[in-house]
């Protein structure tokens, strides 16, 4: 593990999912002047284009391990990972259902949109072969590549979930999806139910590639406990909350018992308005706190006390700013329990403020 302090790292981060860290925070450096990343200029214009996962791994993997090599030297709660396959987009889930689907970047990032595929009910007959798509084999070879490369140095992440509400965007197109809130909810829930077992059969299907990696980078006992998937309710952002308790929760919930956990990602848009639903799901390994609000603003860090709250013992990850995270920790005002992610300059900042967070203790 490309990591300088990781048993220190692997004991607070287990007492943290373990929901035994309820007074101290971790804290989770992203160093911007990283002396490991390369100098190098690529194509940066926009345009259609093949996947980078696919057309250019060996730069995919070797950015990552660049990126992740940093924490050699930083001291902190990081625990390293890389997550080349986010270059497939969300649309790779339409793609091995057979979807028409199209890449867009530039020399450092791909994503991916596709064509709606269903219409009625009925159609969700024609994607029960998905297993045999050629997409599957295509992630599944840049997924095999990426796991032998990484030399069990750092963990690969596995692809977001895209369920529930998420996938009828993707596989109906987000209008006739919301449209589906309101004028065909049967459609909508074959398509929730559907995609409890896609997305558990392509989270097995990952974990199955990357196992030996992850296992070989984290150690038995830590990769039992922290080697799981993420959760979305993004869609569900811009929806009266109770569209979440009707057509949502109970097929997160299925997912998550079936997948054993995981981080349920949020933004802070919709934040506050799903927090009574989204803290009753159980089985959660951490909520991340999204900050981003549609005025381009952020969520004040001062509702983290009441979110504190409002979750329980959740184990909670949000950003902060390096004036944030110092201000919290001299006010004593930061909950505990919670993972402090934060962007400085250099490495020894980074060492700084992870020294500052291990002596802190919540009121």
């Amino acid at each position: 593990m490309l990591k300088k302090n990781f048993p220190e790292a692997v004991a607070r981060n287990t007492l943290f999912l373990q929901r035994n860290l309820n007074d101290g925070v971790l804290f989770r450096a992203h160093v911007k002047n990283n002396p490991y990343a390369a100098q190098e200029e690529r194509d940066d214009e926009w345009t259609d284009r093949e996947c980078l996962s696919v057309s250019d791994r060996e730069w995919v993997i070797e950015s990552c391990r660049r990126a992740v090599s940093v924490y050699r030297d930083v001291d902190d709660d990081t625990i390293p990972e890389a997550y080349p396959t986010a270059h497939f987009g969300e649309s790779v889930y339409s793609a091995m259902l057979g979807g028409d689907v199209r890449f867009v970047g530039n020399g450092y990032q791909t994503c991916s949109g596709a064509k709606p595929l269903l219409r009625e009910a009925a159609d969700l007959e024609s994607l029960r072969d998905y297993e045999k798509n050629r997409w599957v084999t295509v992630f599944a070879e840049s997924a095999r590549y990426f796991a032998k490369a990484a030399g069990g140095d750092f963990t690969l992440r596995y692809f977001i979930t895209i369920d529930a509400l998420n996938l009828a965007v993707e596989l109906l197109g987000s209008t006739e999806a919301y449209y589906a809130l309101y004028e065909n909810e049967d459609l909508l829930k074959k398509i929730m139910e559907f995609g409890v077992g896609y997305n558990h059969w392509f989270y097995t299907f990952q974990k199955q590639i990357y196992e030996a990696n992850n296992r070989a980078a984290l150690g038995n006992d830590f990769y039992d406990l922290y080697d799981r998937t993420w959760h979305s309710v993004d869609a569900y952002d811009v929806c009266d909350p109770a569209m979440y308790a009707a057509f949502g929760f109970e097929y997160q919930q299925e997912l998550i018992a079936r997948t054993g956990g995981g981080m349920l990602h949020t933004h802070g848009t919709g934040l506050l308005r799903l927090l009574p639903y989204i803290t009753k799901l159980k089985g959660l390994s951490a909520l991340q706190i999204g900050r981003d609000l549609y005025s381009g603003e952020e969520l004040e860090i001062s509702h983290l006390r009441d979110i504190r709250r409002a979750t329980g013992d959740i184990p909670l990850r949000t950003s902060v700013s390096v004036e944030e995270f110092i201000n919290g920790v001299k006010e004593r005002s930061l909950p505990g329990g919670v993972e402090y992610n934060c962007a400085v300059e250099t490495v020894d900042e980074a060492n700084r403020l992870a020294a500052i967070a291990k002596e802190y203790r919540a009121y």
